[in-house]
């Protein structure tokens, strides 16, 4: 008796976990949307002209959390290829969003910095990301240390499975 309750408790879990997980992916599905839905709010029509994809703004974003960074330290970042992040370079540099930089001592590699457009976009996405940690927190207030211990070493596993 005591195993098939542990047996559906388990399976309870499951359903419930994957169906937080397929809410999770769709939110990241629609990122694209609302970063576009909020550059209209805040009256950036020419960045949400520019059609920015979710791997441009992921750059961006990156670009706009470190200095001088190459494409190289970005690929890494971002797990991706150094190919797709010179393509994805390339389209920002030519949207102005982005500049290359050389360095004195270094005139092959490309640095690269956000222009003041590419800086309203990376604000932008922070505010979301910004937003997307506050719902968590809410969330994760409702539960006292030990059940934060316990979502803590489920997620420790799940990490280290997965």
């Amino acid at each position: 008796m005591k195993t098939e309750n542990v047996k559906f408790e388990i399976d309870l879990t499951m359903n419930k976990f994957i169906s937080a997980f397929e809410h999770i992916s769709n939110s990241l599905n629609s990122h694209d949307d609302e970063i576009k839905d909020l550059l209209i709010k805040y009256k950036h029509k020419e960045l949400y002209d520019m059609g920015l994809m979710f791997s441009e703004i992921h750059v961006i974003d990156c670009i706009g959390k470190n200095q001088l960074i190459n494409a190289t330290f970005i690929a890494k970042e971002l797990n991706m290829t150094k190919g797709a992040i010179s393509k994805i370079t390339n389209k920002l540099l030519k949207k102005e969003l982005i500049k290359g930089n050389h360095l004195e001592n270094n005139k092959k590699e490309i640095y690269y910095t956000l222009t003041t457009q590419g800086k309203e976009v990376f604000e932008i996405h922070e505010m979301l990301h910004k937003a997307e940690r506050e719902k968590f927190i809410k969330i994760l207030s409702k539960y006292d240390k030990e059940g934060l211990n316990i979502i803590n070493s489920f997620l420790d596993d799940l990490i280290s499975e997965i």
